[in-house]
């Protein structure tokens, strides 16, 4: 009986390993205010073909920790020869006085259509009463003009659902710390807001998130521009168990508008950039399986025109539509590891043009396989590393490797 016990929990805790399989970046559900390195300079790279292709097969695979949970949550693969796609997060609450008050730390490296970006957040929280808190935060630097200073509050409405609010003044004391002639004529700000309900189990649940940069103008004397910015980005995920099947819904998207005043080598010209961005990712899991196969669908919407930012230094226009059925199944290796073959077929409509980079048409057929590889590192930690080796299936190559590591804390 005892042996049986021991092999009942060890298939309990591989069976861990497997749910949740199309979890995404959650970067959406995180504060996103507004960035200096974003509206002047922008992203540094004109995207190929799989770039989305490879972000699909990179996700996070396990869905704890989540994006409102404590631990370290990290996931990076190989999208070129010298490009790495990366989304790590760390994040704790030292709660002290028998957690009515908390030491807060929130470690952030992500990239996002703008680029890659860096964070460290740390404050204190602060109960007020039963049922409701406020946090101070900062994301500190040694040069005091680019902190930022975050100002949230969260009530508690059930003992499993709460509201989240975050007032966040980016590069707060900048006009006054600067050395250098830059300066905001209006200042940026960014409102965040979150209503998140757990469900049944560590897999259920649902969060629904809000961030919103109201019109702001930074003048970067330093790179020969003025510009206005404008951005909104929603998310919904939804997880669920519905019988033997465990159901995952996510959307997210973001309306970008920037105005730029072009000086120096441009002359004295205005340029505008626009972008419109959407991704929805469903799945659904047959739990009661013993290889516990996936399929699902998901699909990316992004047009992008206008001044693409100084790193680039270029215009152009991007078209992409991209939907991508995939599908998974996950065998029982090891004791504590688990193989997950995936298969993901992708049709995308590609439309890509620069004025001084070569334009890029694609329609039609992309495809990779995927066969991560769980390793339980801590059965009562549910810490998990994923070795994921991807292969194309439209050329015949390697595809890129992933490295994963999933630990609740």
């Amino acid at each position: 009986m005892s042996g049986l016990y021991r092999h009942t929990n060890l298939m309990t805790a591989c069976l861990g390993l497997t749910l949740a399989t199309a979890t995404v970046a959650d970067t959406a559900h995180v504060p996103q205010p507004w960035r200096a390195d974003a509206v002047v300079m922008g992203r540094d790279e004109t995207y190929d073909k799989e770039r989305f292709l490879h972000e699909l097969t990179f996700r996070h695979r396990l869905a704890t920790p989540g994006v409102t949970d404590d631990g370290i949550r990290g996931t990076a693969g190989s999208v070129s020869s010298d490009r790495l796609y990366y989304d790590f997060r760390f994040r704790q609450d030292f709660g002290f006085r028998e957690g009515r008050n908390g030491f807060l730390l929130d470690i952030q490296r992500s990239e996002d259509l703008d680029g890659a970006y860096d964070r460290q957040l740390i404050g204190f929280r602060q109960n007020l009463g039963d049922h409701s808190e406020i946090w101070l935060q900062g994301d500190v630097f040694s040069d005091k003009s680019e902190a930022d200073v975050y100002f949230s509050a969260r009530h508690h409405l059930t003992d499993d659902s709460w509201i989240h609010a975050s007032w966040i003044l980016p590069d707060a004391y900048f006009n006054d710390k600067t050395d250098t002639q830059d300066a905001f004529e209006d200042k940026p700000q960014t409102f965040f807001l979150q209503w998140h309900r757990q469900g049944a189990g560590d897999m259920g649940g649902t969060t629904l998130s809000l961030s919103l940069s109201p019109e702001s103008r930074f003048i970067s004397r330093q790179e020969d521009l003025t510009v206005d910015n404008e951005s909104l980005r929603a998310a919904l995920t939804h997880r669920q168990h519905q019988g033997d099947w465990l159901l995952e819904l996510h959307l997210e998207g973001e309306r970008t508008r920037r105005k730029y005043q072009l000086q120096g080598d441009d002359g004295n010209r205005p340029a505008g950039f626009d972008r419109d961005h959407l991704k929805a990712l469903g799945s659904a899991t047959l739990t009661s399986h013993r290889l516990t196969p996936t399929i699902g669908l998901a699909y990316v919407r992004l047009d992008e025109n206008g001044f693409f930012g100084r790193a680039l230094d270029d215009e152009g226009d991007i078209r992409r539509r991209e939907p991508t059925l995939f599908g998974e199944f996950s065998v029982q290796a090891a004791p504590s590891t688990v193989i997950s073959p995936g298969l993901y077929l992708s049709a995308p409509d590609i439309r890509q043009s620069f004025e001084q980079e070569k334009d890029l048409r694609h329609s039609g057929f992309l495809g990779k396989l995927a066969l991560p590889i769980d390793i339980q590192l801590s059965a009562s930690d549910n810490a998990v590393l994923t070795i994921n080796p991807t292969f194309y299936l439209h050329t015949a190559g390697f595809g890129g490797g992933n490295l994963q590591l999933h630990w609740p804390l």
